[in-house]
């Protein structure tokens, strides 16, 4: 079970790689910060003197209560301020982590240096925007702008030019329809019967040898799955355990099956039933406002044939004061109270000439 040295950096003068046992600086002496985070180098060593393995397991470090100074697990006074460790001092454990394998900080968790109180802050000088960027600005405004007044509708007077229209409505045909199926309903004629298959039975034909490659758990390994940041700048390689698996190839029966039709007898039978066909939709369309629906000598006197689903489409077409001609489809109720030459409102955009539509 390998130990390692960890990093910290200091977050006073910028300091980077101090080794993690180390509770100071190298640099400027500073602690180290109460949230310090250590991380693992790739080029890490691995402790083998006994004494610092003996640090290493020896628990996580602490903070004194009274000088947020660094102190080792075995400490029982802080080195610094000479305080007791007890439960009245509010000392603080350090953090310990457990990472996984492709969770292991590499380097710094700190990416800028906090500035010490004792240096003076350097000035920043805003740099002015570029004429660059106000002309991308004006642009940008510009564009929205066109773009709020190609989409911003106006009220717009448009006059009734002329009326469009399309019906259609389907006839209905009572008449004999073939059916096939496994009963007969109430009503059925002609029938016939005939056998037919219903389903496939799975049969069992036999077995056959076949051979295949099967892992087997042989053991079980440990390995190295992580570390574990003792909270006192070592780490230590966590380890997990795995099963352990050999291939061994062996023969087996794999059953083989037939796929047996299974016959029962099926209907052919008639039903009377009322049928729509395309040959038998009717439709009317005209230029004019006087929409009708078509008629069919069929439908008088004849017990079998009746009217069916019924649809309409009705236009107005509309003229603007500069002349464009638009067509539009409206509801009946709309288009029953228009007349030709009528002045109503429509909407269009005030740039480009986009059509909106009529105002209903």
């Amino acid at each position: 079970m390998a130990i390692r040295v960890g990093r910290w950096d200091c977050t006073v003068c910028g300091t980077k790689g101090n080794l993690g046992p180390e509770t100071r600086c190298r640099n400027c002496g500073a602690s180290r910060p109460p949230n310090v985070k250590f991380y693992l180098p790739d080029e890490a060593e691995v402790v083998q003197d006994e004494a610092r393995l003996r640090e290493a397991r020896a628990g996580v470090d602490w903070i004194c209560g009274h000088c947020q100074s660094q102190n080792k697990a075995a400490d029982t006074v802080c080195f610094s301020c000479a305080n007791p460790r007890d439960e009245l001092s509010q000392d603080v454990d350090l953090q310990e982590r457990t990472y996984g394998l492709d969770e292991v900080p590499t380097e710094s968790f700190e990416r800028e240096r906090t500035v010490h109180p004792l240096e003076r802050p350097r000035r920043q000088h805003n740099k002015p925007p570029s004429l660059f960027s106000y002309v991308l600005v004006a642009v940008g405004l510009l564009l929205a702008a066109m773009w709020f007044l190609r989409t911003f509708p106006q009220e717009i007077d448009v006059v009734v030019e002329d009326f469009e229209w399309k019906r259609q409505w389907q006839l209905l045909h009572y008449e004999a329809v073939q059916h096939e199926d496994w009963s007969t309903p109430s009503g059925a004629f002609e029938v016939s019967s005939f056998q037919a298959v219903h389903h496939y039975d799975q049969v069992l034909r036999g077995y056959e040898k076949r051979r295949r490659v099967r892992q087997v758990p042989v053991g079980e390994e440990r390995y190295v799955c992580g570390q574990i940041d003792r909270g006192n700048g070592y780490f230590e390689d966590r380890y997990c355990t795995r099963t352990i698996y050999e291939n061994r190839e062996e023969w087996y029966e794999e059953p083989v099956y037939d796929q047996v039709p299974v016959y029962r007898t099926k209907y052919r039978y008639k039903l009377m039933q009322w049928v729509a066909s395309k040959e038998n939709l009717l439709q009317t369309a005209a230029k004019d406002h006087q929409a009708r629906w078509p008629e069919d000598a069929r439908l008088s006197g004849q017990k079998d044939w009746k009217g069916g689903e019924k649809k309409q489409w009705l236009y107005v077409w509309v003229r603007e004061a500069d002349g464009d001609l638009h067509q539009e489809e409206v509801d009946e109720a709309f288009w029953q109270n228009l007349t030709q030459g009528q002045t109503i409102t429509a909407k269009r955009s005030y740039l480009f000439d986009i059509w909106y539509g009529l105002v209903k």
